[in-house]
């Protein structure tokens, strides 16, 4: 059961109108009863009505039921002292018994019924507030959906990471947490609910981006779950909401660095083994070709020797850049296969397409003019390329073109380094 209408029974019972409405009417009564005779215990009764209407708001029922002690006693002892000095001896008279009967009648049934009234009040007071306690103990906001979907209830800590505070989320329509995209499908989910019970969303933990009160989008799981109360014929939908925009957010960075080359930040030899293979397979299923060019920096080890490993690494960084620029097609995947060897990928691409893109590279690794004083095939820094290109076939694996472009990267540095040699099969 939601806090909203356990909060509506509280306020019921406690609301001023209500028991003041109490009080004129046991006036009332008592002064009926009392058939209009103005005695002293009918002004303490009259008093102690409105003492005890007034004991509702106390913290415990021990109040009241100090004051109907109290109020019994001077009702007692007005009574006898009204008799006493209107007819000494007429102490034990009916009517003026009846009327302190009555009177205290009415003390006792006010007080059975105020303790009564403040019993419920207190023991509905004690479950919102462990509702309260439980709701604002959990990390992660928890808010609670009617089915026409408005928030009912919210916990403190939407404020953290909504900027609503719980009270200012109430009655406000649940899909103003969600951006675009999702409203819909929260929506017919929440308000159809009859209907939805077997969604894949109720009962699961789901991905959805949110949206804060400053309008930043953030990403969010979302628990939904439907609750049904059938005692009190309610429906309704609790969600947990959990800001992981942070875990988002380290995820993409580490799937980054699981992918690329962290010093010339371009695809690594996990990325382009995936890659491979999978462009195997597609150029596959169409019949296309496939080539592929290893690009070897001649002489490297001397360079970094010579030059040492920082400048070696800026090398290194300035030969990918070269790459990058020569191939610039989306498909094209571009790594770093090793120390000084980088790997081109080139989806239907031919051994001509391919030989024109490793000339493009020679000629731009040639451009940067690097000093390279340790060669003993250039005073620049040069590479190596070995291209081979083929149509996949079925039963023959990718390995097969890594082979052909290795063996004509073999033959390039063979033949005197800074060449580009093509696989013939």
């Amino acid at each position: 059961m939601s806090s909203v209408p356990l909060e509506r029974y509280i306020n019921v019972l406690t609301e001023k109108h209500i028991v003041f409405t109490i009080l004129i009417t046991s006036i009332m009564l008592l002064i009926f009863v009392a058939d209009l005779q103005y005695t002293t215990e009918l002004y303490i009764g009259v008093l102690y009505l409105i003492v005890v209407m007034l004991s509702l708001w106390l913290p415990s029922t021990t109040y009241t039921f100090f004051f109907a002690i109290f109020s019994t006693a001077f009702a007692a002892m007005g009574y006898f002292f009204s008799v006493y000095n209107i007819s000494p001896l007429t102490y034990m008279n009916q009517p003026n018994f009846i009327n302190l009967s009555m009177t205290l009648a009415a003390i006792w049934i006010t007080t059975i019924i105020a303790i009564y009234i403040k019993g419920i009040t207190i023991a509905l007071k004690k479950q919102q507030i462990i509702h309260s306690a439980i709701l604002d103990a959990s990390i992660d906001p928890i808010v609670i959906i009617s089915k026409e979907g408005i928030i009912e209830t919210a916990s403190k800590t939407i404020a953290r990471t909504f900027g609503w505070e719980s009270e200012e989320i109430c009655g406000k329509k649940f899909d103003s947490l969600l951006t675009h995209q999702y409203k819909d499908k929260y929506n017919s989910i929440i308000t159809q609910y009859d209907d939805m019970l077997g969604s894949e969303v109720i009962g699961k933990t789901q991905e959805a981006m949110c949206i804060n009160r400053m309008r930043r989008e953030f990403s969010c799981e979302i628990s939904l779950n439907h609750i049904e109360i059938p005692e009190l014929e309610e429906n309704f939908f609790t969600a947990v909401l959990r800001d992981i925009s942070i875990r988002k957010s380290y995820e993409q960075k580490l799937g980054w660095l699981s992918a690329h080359d962290d010093l010339t930040k371009i695809y690594n030899r996990r990325y382009f083994n995936i890659q491979i293979d999978k462009e195997w397979r597609r150029m596959l299923r169409s019949q296309q070709p496939l080539a592929l060019i290893l690009v070897d920096i001649d002489h490297f080890k001397s360079y970094n020797d010579s030059l040492g490993h920082q400048i070696g690494d800026q090398c290194l960084i300035k030969i990918a850049a070269c790459l990058e620029d020569s191939s610039r097609r989306a498909g094209d995947t571009i790594a770093r296969y090793g120390g000084e060897e980088f790997v081109l990928l080139l989806p239907t691409t031919s051994l001509d397409g391919a030989k024109k893109v490793a000339e493009k590279i020679q000629q731009s690794v040639s451009r940067l003019n690097i000093p390279h004083p340790s060669s003993e095939t250039s005073k620049k820094l040069s590479v190596s390329l070995g291209v081979a290109a083929m149509t996949p076939l079925r039963g023959c694996s990718y390995e097969r073109l890594i082979r052909f472009a290795d063996q004509a990267l073999y033959t390039a540095k063979q033949n005197g380094r800074n060449k580009i040699c093509a696989y013939q099969e």
